[in-house]
């Protein structure tokens, strides 16, 4: 994953892939349960109107789903993710090893160096690999996002007021008529919501904010793999002007303590900058697709919504959810550089386990 910055690169062709992918799948869904609650905490966040932002917002949420749901509350549509991220992570994760060695020779052709090259063909590999799967991670998104906000219990935050029949009619119009939060009874599961999610929109129901969703990932995918790179260089050049050691470029001249050193802080680094840099698509992508259309009113759309959290809260309101998602995006980062690295060096074939 991280081309010329581990000490041995194993590409493609060295791997088992049939281990790869069922090894692979069991790690990242076993990461995806870890950090789960931050999810619904950053969407709970971005998508329901008058829930409590910041940091003090997450733990006043999070206290809120505890008291009224317990644990599990905090794994609302977690059996829907983890259903739809088996096949998703297959895809990704054959999609990403096959590109990277079809960009790889193209890469070291128009880049100056190896670290380029290597970063050069990650990058289009992750865009691809991105892209590819959203076809599949939408449903699930636009699924499980809905059971998260869908409450058993009132949601305790000052919500009501703006929802009145005195201010929905301050309401931007093209605005009237948009519910960001879409309420439908509370034990539902995931198969039950994706057919009436159907029957209310058609399959395209299911793939509300795509456009949204590969307009956030893109981007974002583009920023982490920047800066994961840039913060690299810099950390490099730090550990080496304070030990006085000059590796120059060849990672074989240092240990694998500290290249996991490296490879981590700016896994972590890169994951702060990225998410911070597209919350404010993230917010009104989530919102899109949780959103209802009311009897009478508009289609939700990403412009609609959009002009709808400003008229109403602000500039601020396209950082709902930051925090949990700064943290969940910096870990999620860091898990996965480190376990992408084990799995790959785990699935090695046996004839270059030795190499």
């Amino acid at each position: 994953m991280t081309g010329a910055s581990s000490p041995t690169e194993v590409d493609w062709q060295k791997l088992d892939k049939q281990k790869f992918i069922v090894v692979g799948a069991a790690l990242f869904s076993g990461v995806t349960t870890c950090l789960f609650p931050l999810t619904v905490l950053k969407t709970r966040q971005m998508a329901i109107q008058g829930a409590p932002t910041g940091l003090w917002g997450a733990k006043e949420t999070a206290k809120i789903i505890l008291r009224t749901d317990g644990i599990p509350g905090l794994y609302r549509g977690f059996g829907t993710v983890v259903f739809g991220a088996i096949p998703a992570r297959i895809v990704y994760l054959t999609t990403l090893e096959a590109m990277k060695s079809v960009a790889a020779p193209f890469a070291e052709h128009i880049s100056t160096s190896d670290t380029q090259a290597a970063g050069t063909a990650n990058f289009f590999a992750g865009a691809v690999a991105s892209l590819v799967t959203q076809s599949i991670i939408v449903p699930v998104d636009v699924v499980s996002q809905r059971l998260m906000v869908n409450d058993r219990h009132p949601q305790a935050a000052p919500a009501p007021a703006s929802h009145s029949s005195s201010s929905s009619s301050a309401k931007p119009a093209h605005a009237r008529g948009l519910s960001t939060a879409a309420f439908a009874p509370g034990k539902q599961n995931g198969f039950a919501l994706a057919r009436l999610i159907i029957q209310q929109d058609g399959v395209r129901g299911l793939y509300r904010g795509f456009g949204a969703s590969v307009a956030t990932f893109v981007p974002s995918s583009a920023i982490w793999w920047s800066a994961y790179g840039a913060y690299q260089k810099a950390l490099w050049h730090q550990y080496e002007g304070i030990t006085g050691r000059h590796a120059e470029g060849e990672m074989q001249a240092r240990s694998p303590t500290e290249v996991v050193a490296v490879q981590t802080s700016s896994a972590l680094l890169a994951g702060c900058t990225s998410a911070i840099l597209t919350n404010p698509l993230d917010v009104v992508k989530t919102r899109l697709q949780v959103a209802t259309r009311q009897k009478g009113g508009p289609q939700p759309s990403f412009r609609a919504i959009a002009q709808q959290l400003l008229a109403e809260e602000g500039a601020k309101g396209l950082l709902r959810g930051v925090a949990p998602r700064i943290t969940s995006t910096a870990l999620w980062s860091t898990c996965m550089v480190t376990t992408y690295e084990f799995l790959k060096r785990t699935c090695l074939k046996p004839e270059f386990a030795q190499t």
